[in-house]
């Protein structure tokens, strides 16, 4: 049971990364579109 709750946050973790790191690029596009246009 244990094994599995760890199991489910290091991917929660790794996914929060991943989406985190996806926002960043989205907002960083969105204030460079702003900028340059």
């Amino acid at each position: 049971m244990r094994r599995l709750f760890y199991y489910l946050i290091n991917n929660i973790r790794e996914h929060l990364m991943l989406y985190l790191m996806l926002w960043l690029l989205l907002a960083l596009a969105d204030i460079a579109y702003l900028y340059f246009s």
